[in-house]
């Protein structure tokens, strides 16, 4: 999008993630308060978006409840480029649909008990349901703001070259990764690239086994304006047996592209656990910004944005946050 007005073409109420008082600010990380899940957030411009004077791309949204062990997590990336003039606007819709899916219509039924009396059927239910209804709504979404803001966007008539069935929805083309915390199981959501990992209590690293994409190679990705993007979205549905992660992280793909590999940037996730427990979220959640910025800086140039939440219960400072 061209920088003459930072908010172009946003709805009421909808802020980049570098400006929202919702969200994790550029220059500022947040932590909430509560000593069941501590998130903590941030979203840092990528340093070659500095040098072309483009904004930051991604988004980034939570919500936790401070009575119970729930989070709900979601970060979503813009794809950025010429094509995709409004995918930080698009960015910013998956997030907000993603969110209010997960929150308002998938945690009531885990809450009440209704999804765990039968699970099988409970996952074969989301499995279909929940990437259909994330795309449409996404697009609704999107389709709207195209209608809504067309006297703005001095795109709206420009040739687009990529081959789609949906030529205003790949304006908007952005990822999506969320995660559903609760006590008694997790769920998972990917579409396109970006990373889920985990922490143990014990300091070990994991991945949620999502399904594999095999549409993600070199800079290529899936992505929410794809033809039948439903297909792509991929969902890891975690019953909680044992003992949940101590941390959970989401990352748009900027913070691993900035390591040599992935054992280097799988190190970041037990650091940032280890920095959690010996200093404190708020303490993280201050220096996480400038820690982002000096990635990309070092690294891949893009956009980073994190959401962060650790199990705080097991943290022997959660009484003093």
């Amino acid at each position: 999008m061209s920088g003459d007005g930072c908010n172009k073409g946003l709805p009421p109420g909808m802020m980049p993630a570098q400006e929202s008082r919702e969200h994790a600010r550029a220059n500022q990380g947040r932590a909430n308060q509560a000593c069941a899940w501590q998130v903590i957030s941030a979203s840092a411009p990528g340093a070659s978006h500095g040098r072309d004077d483009a904004l930051n791309q991604d988004a980034l949204n939570w919500w936790s409840s401070e009575a119970d062990a729930l989070a709900a997590l979601c970060v979503a990336d813009g794809h950025g480029g010429s094509e995709y003039t409004r995918s930080r606007i698009g960015a910013l819709y998956a997030v907000k649909n993603m969110q209010s899916l997960l929150v308002y219509e998938v945690l009531p039924q885990i809450v009440d008990g209704s999804a765990l009396e039968d699970p099988l059927q409970f996952k074969r239910h989301l499995d279909q349901w929940l990437p259909n209804q994330l795309v449409r709504r996404w697009l609704q979404s999107v389709h709207w703001n195209a209608n809504y803001y067309a006297h703005r966007y001095a795109d709206a008539e420009e040739e687009i070259s990529a081959q789609t069935d949906d030529p205003v929805a790949l304006r908007y083309g952005s990822t999506l990764l969320a995660a559903l915390l609760t006590p008694s199981l997790h769920l998972y959501v990917q579409l396109g690239d970006g990373d889920i990992l985990t922490v143990s209590e014990e300091g070990q690293v994991a991945r949620p086994p999502l399904p594999t994409d095999r549409r993600l190679f070199a800079n290529g990705t899936t992505s929410l304006c794809s033809s039948d993007a439903w297909r792509f979205v991929r969902i890891h549905f975690q019953p909680i047996v044992e003992k949940p992660p101590a941390l959970v992280m989401l990352a748009t793909d900027g913070y691993a592209n900035s390591f040599v590999d992935n054992a280097a940037f799988e190190q970041v996730a037990k650091d940032l656990y280890t920095a959690i427990q010996q200093d404190g979220p708020a303490v993280v959640a201050d220096r996480l910004p400038d820690w982002l910025r000096e990635t990309s800086d070092n690294g891949s140039g893009d956009d980073i944005s994190v959401v962060i939440a650790a199990e705080m219960s097991r943290l022997s400072n959660c009484s003093d946050q």
